[in-house]
């Protein structure tokens, strides 16, 4: 599926200690309009989705068709009302990554970094586009979608990557799994959302924020 990222500057921002791109120093602004063309050139974006239909949800844990589980109390709780789930895993290539290592090599580490960051907001941001895409279209449907969750987020390991790796092609874009349950290309992102009905039990779906006290946490969701 294509999704094109965009950078949201505000976003990009707060990687860099502020809560708006209008206060991010001058000579940091003159780099990232220069590393923007970079970026646009290096980045070879992809995403892969598939449905899987859902088995069962039980406490701490989601049976998939075909006898895969996932293992998280609060993913269970996500899709406790869903019937099936939408896999996916979206990536910048490989071609980014060779560029911030080629920066750090030269010590030109504030340019590695500011384009490090770049990439993972972009990637951040091909999820976004993707999931409101997808809630727009089961919304023509009768249907609503949860919010995306990730291995490694919440009280889902980082370990259960190598659950989903079995479930997902994801060769067909050119992503890996190593030992430490991390992606190649770096810059990538695995996850997942339930899909139900529009009128099931008329509440609306959990936000495992709700259950957590880490208010500092960069991927709290709004309560």
């Amino acid at each position: 599926m294509e999704v094109i990222p965009t950078i949201d500057k505000n976003e990009l921002a707060k990687l860099f200690g502020s809560d708006d791109f209008g206060n991010v120093s001058r000579s940091t602004c003159t780099k990232i309009e220069k590393l923007e063309a970079v970026f646009d050139e290096l980045i070879d974006p992809s995403l892969y989705s598939q449905n899987t239909r859902i088995d069962t949800t039980e406490k701490g844990a989601v049976l998939l068709k075909g006898g895969t589980k996932f293992k998280s109390p609060k993913l269970s709780k996500t899709l406790k009302d869903c019937d099936e789930i939408v896999c996916y895993i979206a990536t910048l290539g490989d071609g980014i990554e060779g560029e911030i290592q080629r920066l750090m090599d030269k010590n030109r580490l504030s340019e590695a970094y500011i384009l490090d960051a770049m990439a993972s907001v972009a990637a951040d941001n091909m999820v976004a586009t993707f999931h409101e895409r997808m809630k727009g279209e089961y919304n023509n449907h009768g249907k609503q979608v949860t919010l995306c969750f990730s291995p490694g987020y919440c009280d889902w390991p980082v370990t259960e990557q190598k659950e989903f790796f079995k479930l997902v092609d994801s060769d067909s874009i050119g992503v890996e799994l190593n030992d430490a349950c991390l992606m190649t290309p770096r810059k990538s992102i695995s996850g997942v959302f339930g899909i139900y009905g529009d009128d099931e039990n008329g509440v609306d779906p959990y936000i495992p924020c709700s259950d957590c006290r880490k208010t500092d946490c960069p991927e709290r969701r709004d309560l």
